[in-house]
C-alpha cells in the first residue's frame, strides 16, 4: 500500500494534529486547534521535545520522536521488507505498525481509530510465535499492527485471563514476550535470566520496577514482561529519554563529551515534574541501582518518563541487566555520571557530584546514594545467585565499594 501523505496523531483517545510527509520526505506535524485550547501553547503531554504549538513543527525532534517509536535492528528489517516500505522510511512504517505504539501514542492512516480487537491464541501458536522471532509471524494473516522501540527481538500480545491474544487494530498490548536470543554469539549468554535476576533484586530491594517472569513457549526460554503503561485495558503515556531530549537511536550510548543526558533529564522535564524535588530523588535512585547491579547497556532507550499533561515522572526501570559482571563488552556505563562513563571507576562521589549538578543538596544526594546500596545489600542476602555467574558476590562487592565511598 502506498503511504498516504497525512498520517493522523492520537494522545489517549485525542484526536492531537496531522503528520503530512512533505516532498523532501521529511514529516511536518500540525497540532488541532482543540489541542492547543485543551492542554495551552507550550504544554508538552507529547513529548518533552515537542511543546504545543500553532505553528507547524518540522524539527529534528520530530524525527527522531517517530524514529524511536519504531525497532531497532533485525525487527525493523522484516517489518520495512514486509510492508514494501523502504530502509529508514519511518513514516512509511508508521503507517502499517503505529496503531500501538509506546505509551498513549497512536498514529493512523485514517481520521477515525479502528476498531480495536483481540484475537485469542492457542498455546500452540503463541509457541510459534515466540519460536519464529525475530522473524515476527502473525496468527491466520493478521495484520502487524503494533510497535515498541529497541533492539531485542519481542512480541508485544495481550494476556486474557490463562491466555493470550493478539492485538490489533489498536487494541492495547499488556505484555512483551522477550526470547533468548537464537543466535547465541550475537548476545550476551543467558541475557534472559541475567535481566530477570536483575529486575528480582530491584523489586526487592524497593525500586520502581517492571514486572517480569520467565516462562517456556515451545521450550525456547523468554522473558515475560508486564508493560507499566497499560493498566486494565488503558494506556498512560510515557516516552524514552531518546525521545525527550531528541536523541536519535543510533546515538543512545552517551558519548565522552557533551552536555551531560542525565543532567538534561533532571533539569528539562524534571523541572515540569509536579514535584522536582522527587523527580531529581527517583532518578537518582535508578542510576544508582543500575550502577550497583553493573547494567553496562543503561543507555538513553533504557530510561523512560511518565508524562501526565506534560507533568514529568520517572518511569520505573525495565532492561536491567548486570552485563559488566559477565561480559568485558559492557564495560561502560551507558550515560556519563559526574562525566565519568568507566564502570570500575564509578563511585560514590561520582554519583554524589552529579546530583549536585542537577541542584540536589550534597547531604540529601549522599543519603540516597547510601539508602539505595543498603536496600541493595539487604536485598541480596534474599536472592538465589544465578548458577556460573557469582553474581551475589560481584554485586555486593560492587555495593560494599560504593557504600565505603571509592
Amino acid at each position: 500500500m502506498t503511504t498516504p501523505r497525512v498520517l493522523h496523531l492520537w494522545l489517549q483517545g485525542r484526536h492531537i494534529g496531522e503528520i503530512e510527509r512533505l516532498r523532501s520526505g521529511r514529516p511536518r506535524l500540525r497540532f488541532d486547534p482543540e489541542s492547543l485550547r485543551h492542554w495551552g501553547v507550550g504544554a508538552r503531554p507529547l513529548s518533552y521535545s515537542l511543546p504545543l504549538t500553532p505553528r507547524r513543527v518540522e524539527s529534528p525532534e520530530l524525527e527522531i520522536y517517530l524514529d524511536n517509536l519504531l525497532p531497532e535492528g533485525a525487527l525493523r528489517t522484516q517489518l520495512e521488507r514486509e510492508h514494501g516500505v523502504r530502509p529508514g522510511d519511518a513514516l512509511g512504517l508508521l503507517a502499517h505498525v503505529g496503531q500501538e505504539c509506546a505509551g498513549a501514542v497512536q498514529i493512523t492512516t485514517g481520521d477515525e481509530l479502528p476498531v480495536p480487537r483481540l484475537r485469542p491464541l492457542t498455546p500452540g501458536e503463541v509457541d510459534r510465535i515466540v519460536l519464529d522471532l525475530p522473524t515476527l509471524t502473525s496468527p491466520d494473516g493478521e495484520s502487524i499492527t503494533a510497535s515498541l522501540g529497541g533492539v531485542q527481538s519481542k512480541v508485544l500480545l495481550t494476556r486474557d485471563g490463562d491466555g493470550w491474544s493478539w492485538p490489533t487494530g489498536g487494541a492495547p498490548s499488556s505484555h512483551l514476550l522477550k526470547p533468548e536470543p537464537a543466535d547465541p554469539r550475537a548476545a550476551v549468554p543467558r541475557i534472559i535470566e541475567l535481566e530477570h535476576w536483575a529486575m528480582r533484586v530491584a523489586a526487592r530491594a524497593g525500586q520502581a520496577v517492571a514486572r517480569t517472569e520467565i516462562g517456556r513457549f515451545g521450550g525456547r526460554l523468554t522473558l515475560v514482561v508486564e508493560r507499566f503503561d497499560r493498566e486494565d485495558g488503558e494506556r498512560f503515556h510515557q516516552e524514552d529519554a531518546a525521545q525527550a531530549l531528541g536523541i536519535r537511536p543510533g546515538d543512545k550510548y552517551e558519548p565522552a563529551a557533551g552536555e551531560g543526558r542525565l543532567r538534561r533529564l533532571a533539569t528539562g522535564p524534571g523541572a515540569e515534574a509536579e514535584d522536582p524535588a522527587v523527580f531529581r530523588d527517583d532518578l537518582l535512585r535508578q542510576v544508582t541501582f543500575r550502577l550497583l547491579v553493573g547494567d553496562g547497556d543503561a543507555h538513553a532507550k533504557n530510561y523512560s518518563l511518565m508524562n501526565r499533561d506534560g507533568s514529568f515522572s520517572v518511569a520505573p526501570a525495565y532492561d536491567v541487566a548486570p552485563v559488566f559482571h559477565v561480559d568485558p563488552r559492557f564495560g561502560d556505563f551507558g550515560m556519563r555520571v559526574d562525566g565519568q562513563r568507566r564502570l570500575a571507576r564509578l563511585g560514590r562521589e561520582h554519583l554524589v557530584a552529579e546530583a549536585e549538578s542537577w541542584g540536589v543538596p550534597r547531604g540529601r544526594a549522599r543519603d540516597v546514594v547510601q539508602d539505595v546500596a543498603a536496600s541493595v545489600r539487604s536485598a541480596l542476602e534474599s536472592t538465589a545467585d544465578l548458577e556460573g555467574f557469582d553474581l551475589v558476590a560481584r554485586v555486593r562487592a560492587r555495593v560494599d565499594q560504593v557504600a565505603d565511598g571509592t
